[in-house]
């Protein structure tokens, strides 16, 4: 989520899950008046829902930022590459990695927690925070 969308968030109807367990920290002065200040512009949203959209929106900009490397290689046999593969049958095989860095450990992790997560709230099967990204060594380069 960028901070540009987060009016047009603040400003519709709410649809968020929370978690099972509250969160509690303490922060800068500085930092805690800009909160109350969007608190009052935007009334219909509380401290909760706006704190939650500006972490979201940071780490989401954070996330990208992280460093990318090669992870783990690919097997040839990998499900979800032979389906990759058979949808381009003109191209030929090149090896994949797995997203590996910090940007992938952090989607990893992410992922564990989110699942953990997922099943204090009831949900035993929960889809993935974060799909697998697959990379070449030709993609690393570019980075």
């Amino acid at each position: 989520m960028k901070t540009e969308h987060l009016h047009d968030l603040w400003s519709s109807p709410d649809n968020s899950r929370l978690t099972s367990k509250q969160l509690s920290f303490r922060m800068p002065v500085h930092i805690a008046a800009k909160i109350a200040a969007l608190c009052e512009m935007y009334p219909t949203k509380n401290r909760t829902q706006i704190v939650a959209d500006l972490l979201a929106s940071a780490i989401d900009s954070l996330e990208k930022t992280l460093p990318e490397r090669l992870g783990n290689p690919i097997s040839r046999e990998d499900e979800k590459l032979e389906r990759m593969i058979a949808e381009h049958e003109h191209i030929d095989y090149v090896p994949m990695f797995y997203l590996g860095g910090e940007r992938g450990r952090f989607r990893h992790l992410a992922n564990q927690q989110y699942k953990e997560m997922e099943k204090e709230l009831g949900n035993e099967s929960p889809a993935l925070l974060y799909e697998s990204i697959y990379m070449t060594e030709e993609d690393c380069k570019k980075k």
